[in-house]
């Protein structure tokens, strides 16, 4: 966690110093700080991931549907980065759009997980 803190401070105090002479380049810093934080925590994403699949595996349950859970939180988590730099760089409309589409791409793929659900209601209602 000290690591998460010390990545965030180091270059928002660098973004701060360098905003006041080249806001561009301090949007930049600013994005390459979040792309830095995401590759230092790499390793704990990835024990998160082998931790569902074996749960996945204990559990009978099919293995597709933990996939679609960690696509759709994987878009989630993007589309956050995403759309909360595009407001700190004032681009309001966009971020929205941004969150929109990304609403728009997990309904789509989860479609597959809808019917599987609608097929086990109708089934026992019958």
């Amino acid at each position: 966690m000290l690591k998460l803190a010390g990545i965030s401070l180091s270059v928002l105090l660098c973004s701060i110093l360098i905003k006041e002479k080249n806001r561009a380049f301090a949007v930049m810093l600013s994005i390459s700080g979040g792309i830095l934080l995401f590759a230092a925590f790499m390793n704990e994403l990835s024990t998160v991931v082998d931790r569902v699949k074996s749960l996945a595996q204990k559990s009978e349950i099919s293995l597709s549907y933990f996939t679609l859970m960690l696509k759709a939180l994987g878009i989630a988590l993007i589309t956050q980065f995403v759309s909360d730099t595009c407001r700190d760089n004032g681009e309001n409309a966009l971020a929205s759009i941004t969150e929109t589409v990304a609403k728009i791409a997990v309904i789509v793929m989860l479609l597959p997980l809808f019917e599987t659900v609608f097929d086990i209601v109708s089934g026992l209602l019958k």
